[in-house]
Order: C-alpha cells, then sequence, then structure tokens
C-alpha cells in the first residue's frame, strides 16, 4: 500500500513521527521527511533566503521528542558540522514515496514570496461524511462572488465548479501567510480539544473522532469520522492521538491528529460546526505581532511550547491507561539505547584490540629489522 501524509504547509497533521523516541514506530509509522531548508544554510553556513528541499529520516533530527511536529513542523538536524532548521513539507513510511514528491515538487514554479494569497474555507461534501478545509489559495485561481471584497465580513469565492468558500483573511507575503494558517490550525485544535472527558471512554469501532489532517501542502482538513473508518488500527498504539485514514477510491493514508472523541456522533458534529464559526470570526495578528509571539512564546507558539499533543492526551486520560503505556515505550527505549551502546562498546573493544595488535606487529618488525642490522655490521 502506498502512504504519504502532506504537511499542510505549517505543520501537521507534519508531521510524522521519529523511531529513536520511546513513542517511536508504534505511535507514529511515518519517519521519511520531506524538507524545506534554506540554500545557502546548507551549502556554506551562510543563509541567502533561497529555498531548497532535500529527504530526512527521522533519525537525523536532533529533537528527542517530535509527536509536537504534526502540528509545528520546524524541526532542527545536524549536516556537515552545522545545525539546520528546516521545515517539513510532507512525511511518508517508505523513503520511495518522499523521492518521487521531492521530484515532482522540484519541478513546480514556486509562487513569488510576495505574491497575494488567500486564506479560505470551505466544505466538501464525501461519501463518507462533509469535510472543513481551511487552505491558502491564489487570487488568479478564484472567481469573487462578492462585489466588493475588500469588504470584510468574510467575502465569497468559486474555487471550481459547485465550491464555494469564504475568505478568512489575505495578505502579500506567503511566509506570514504560512504562519497565519499555522496560527489557525493551532487556534482550531486548542478551541476544540477536550481538556478533560466526563467519563474514561474506551475506543472501539463505535467511536466518533473529529480529526485534523493535511492531505496536500498548506491545506488544513477537519472532519468527523468512525473509529472503524481508521486503517492500521492494530499497530497505532496511541488511538486517542493519532488515526490513520485512507482517502476514500486511494491508497493515500494520512496521518491525523485526534481533537476530540466519544461515543455519541451528535457531539463531535456540534465541535465540528463550532470550529467552522470559530474560523470565520477569528482575528489574525499582523506580520510584527506574530513575528514577535513567535520569538516570546506566546500566542501561537504558546499553544505548543508547554506540553506534547502527547502529554495533553495523557492528561484526559482517566484510566492510566495511557501513562502506562508511554512509560513502557520509554523502557524499551532505554532498553533499546542500552543495547545500541553495548554494541558500540563491544564494536569499540575490538577496534582497541586491532590496534594494539598492530601496534605490537610494528614493534616486532622493528625489533626484527633492528635484529637484522646489528648481525649485518657483526
Amino acid at each position: 500500500m502506498s502512504n504519504i501524509s502532506n504537511d499542510s504547509g505549517l505543520d501537521d497533521s507534519a508531521i510524522g513521527g521519529a523511531v529513536a523516541h520511546p513513542s517511536g514506530p508504534a505511535a507514529t509509522r511515518l519517519s521519511w521527511f520531506l524538507a524545506e531548508v534554506d540554500e545557502g544554510s546548507m551549502k556554506n553556513g551562510e543563509p541567502n533566503g533561497q529555498p531548497q528541499l532535500c529527504v530526512l529520516h527521522s533519525m537525523e533530527l536532533l529533537e528527542s521528542d517530535v509527536s509536537e511536529k504534526y502540528m509545528t513542523r520546524f524541526v532542527e538536524f545536524r549536516v556537515n558540522g552545522m545545525v539546520l532548521e528546516a521545515k517539513l513539507i510532507l512525511a511518508a513510511d517508505e523513503r520511495r514515496l518522499v523521492d518521487a514528491a521531492l521530484a515532482s515538487m522540484s519541478k513546480e514554479q514556486r509562487e513569488e514570496s510576495n505574491a497575494r494569497q488567500l486564506l479560505v474555507q470551505y466544505t466538501e461534501n464525501e461519501e463518507a461524511g462533509d469535510r472543513l478545509v481551511q487552505k491558502l489559495v491564489s487570487p488568479s485561481n478564484v472567481v469573487w462572488l462578492s462585489t466588493k471584497p475588500e469588504l470584510k465580513c468574510n467575502p465569497l469565492v468559486s474555487l471550481g465548479p459547485g465550491c464555494i468558500a469564504h475568505v478568512l483573511y489575505s495578505y502579500d507575503q506567503r511566509d506570514y501567510m504560512e504562519k497565519v494558517l499555522l496560527h489557525l490550525k493551532a487556534r482550531c485544535f486548542d478551541h476544540a480539544f477536550d481538556e478533560q472527558l466526563d467519563l474514561p471512554v474506551a475506543m472501539d469501532d463505535d467511536t466518533w473522532l473529529l480529526v485534523q489532517y493535511s492531505p496536500e501542502p498548506e491545506t488544513v482538513v477537519y472532519q468527523v469520522i468512525q473509529f472503524s473508518q481508521t486503517v492500521w488500527r492494530q499497530e497505532n498504539l496511541f488511538k486517542d492521538v493519532i488515526a490513520y485514514v485512507q482517502l476514500p477510491g486511494s491508497e493515500l493514508v494520512m496521518q491525523a491528529v485526534v481533537i476530540s472523541y466519544g461515543q455519541d456522533q451528535r457531539v463531535q458534529l456540534a465541535k465540528y460546526e463550532e470550529l467552522r464559526c470559530f474560523a470565520m470570526d477569528l482575528d489574525f495578528p499582523l506580520p510584527e505581532e506574530l513575528d514577535q509571539q513567535l520569538e516570546q512564546g506566546s500566542g501561537t507558539a504558546a499553544l505548543f511550547s508547554g506540553t506534547s499533543i502527547y502529554q495533553r492526551a495523557e492528561d484526559r486520560d482517566a484510566t492510566g491507561e495511557h501513562k502506562q503505556l508511554r512509560r513502557s515505550l520509554e523502557q524499551m527505549g532505554e532498553k533499546a539505547q542500552s543495547e545500541a551502546q553495548m554494541i558500540i562498546d563491544a564494536f569499540d573493544m575490538v577496534d582497541n584490540i586491532n590496534k594494539n595488535l598492530q601496534c605490537r606487529l610494528a614493534g616486532d618488525v622493528r625489533l626484527e629489522m633492528a635484529a637484522t642490522s646489528g648481525d649485518e655490521l657483526h
């Protein structure tokens, strides 16, 4: 099966997971990443503002906890002795899929960084249920339906036959608009996330989930689905944190974040509708304000800096099963690290023995040569 999870162009549904982390492959299967770095930094450590795509594996990332890369999608890795920051574009569990995406995206012309972008929201009616979509689009790809698009109160645009969207925001700087989409995604997640569950909820086929994922870059989707509609259920140990969703009629499998869940479908649908209205009324920070928030760790950044998604899910788990499972995985990780260190120590020991043998042999050869030279003198 071909499995690939595209990032929103800001982080999510980024995102991916790390094999080295205790939550490891059992928590997140996607471990190959297509990332964007600064071309100059990659070559000689001097940023030049030109983006370059590269392929990374989760083992190359410096962070010990990458669970929040679903949301933030910014990671650090080491190359040529330098520590660089990368922006995750998409993730997959197979290298060939990321390589194919790299080849495809490398051929595409990225729009000018100062080109105007629209942040829009619309609903897609699917057989598996309605999907609330928030994404960035170019004004050249829409038809304005409002007579005065410069006015507020969410003007309407047509994205294609039968697809009408509300414009939530627009600006002339693409990088800033990507941060705005991240801001919106973070605010929606925080607004709908269940900090506490009234009663312990066992995850079964009748459980309803409100999930958040990204089927393509610069796109975020919200959907209410049944647990039975997800895939990889047996190997997904953290079912209350992430879900694997296979898009209808496609081999594509998305890694989604579970925002809320319960046995009552109406409760989850109400949250879904609440998110639609929430985004329509949200005020977005200006570029300077948003950058300041990110630098100071407030606002949007504060939604991610405190605790990871896994920790927040653990806090709402009244049964304690989540904490026990996490601790078990940590112990497995510690054991694996200990075994890996033993292997490294064994190789070092063999290497030292070889070096000592080489030194001894070299010494014997020198002694033999010296003895031979002495015999010749006599």
